[in-house]
């Protein structure tokens, strides 16, 4: 198969997030590819559990927008045993060594600038990158130019909503501080998922599925090491501006160990949708 390269920058004023890239979660960051790599701990089965609802076909070309740590590219190579792959991030640092395994390509790319030529793909997705974004809609548009007529898109993104009600109020404040510098260092909307299916379908796409996983906090699973190294990061970036809030984290990191500590921190969200075959009148 022909590899695709990425057609020239498209638009003049970036809708990325500002800041993103110094953000907290920036990925020069020390500690964020570890922090990746708990992530993937935590919603990659999710991730596959959905992609095998939606249904990928074996000889798809797939698009993975935002690769990360590259679990998701490697996971849709398994999944596409007779198409490729290509993942994509604006840093591939964390996942360059994909480039060596076949029908994987790996480019370095802007889904808020850089283009594809349009049908170019089957299947795209993307995982934790519209909440980063500052107009994901408009990304959502170039992405459903990105598919041929009846292709597949799957986004995920997470809902912090419960983060409102819990009973504990040091890590309900420890999640508020981590929602509110991520939003003010890096544009982040951390309650996205909770609009991910009305932004499929007013863009466009015949919804195909939505499925909600709860995430704990303190139950010893995957999202433990999550959470610790997602506050562990935030902190130090609050420490390295002089805030004071960075406290507030480090209670919130203790109470995760806390044998009398559980609670529900967040939901994952999965929706997926199909490009009508035929344009919307």
């Amino acid at each position: 198969m022909t590899r695709l390269e990425p057609t020239s920058r498209r638009r003049p004023r970036s809708e990325a997030a500002p800041g993103y890239k110094a953000g907290a979660f920036g990925h020069q960051r020390t500690g964020e590819w570890g922090r990746l790599r708990a992530l993937e701990d935590l919603w990659d089965p999710f991730t596959e559990h959905c992609l095998r609802q939606a249904g990928v076909p074996a000889t798809a070309r797939c698009l993975e927008v935002g690769a990360g740590a590259g679990s998701v590219a490697r996971m849709l190579a398994r999944l596409c045993p007779s198409g490729d792959v290509t993942a994509t991030d604006t840093d591939t640092r964390f996942f360059e060594d994909l480039a060596t395994e076949e029908r994987i390509t790996v480019l370095c790319h802007d889904v808020t600038e850089d283009g594809f030529p349009v049908g170019s793909f089957d299947v795209i997705h993307a995982r934790m990158l519209l909440c980063h974004l500052a107009d994901p809609a408009l990304v959502l548009a170039v992405m459903s130019e990105w598919l041929r007529p009846g292709g597949l898109l799957l986004v995920e993104d997470l809902d912090m909503g419960p983060a409102d009600v819990l009973p504990h109020p040091v890590m309900r404040q420890g999640l508020h501080v981590a929602e509110r510098t991520l939003g003010l260092s890096q544009g982040s909307d951390l309650r996205l998922g909770g609009r991910l299916q009305a932004l499929v379908t007013d863009g466009g796409f015949i919804l195909g599925g939505t499925e909600v996983q709860p995430v704990m906090i303190g139950d010893g699973g995957p999202a433990d090491e999550f959470w610790r190294l997602s506050f562990a990061q935030l902190r130090d970036f609050q420490a390295r501006n002089s805030d004071p809030l960075a406290d507030e984290l480090d209670a919130a990191l203790s109470l995760i160990d806390d044998p009398d500590f559980m609670d529900l921190g967040m939901y994952a969200v999965s929706v997926w949708g199909r490009k009508p075959v035929q344009p919307t009148g």
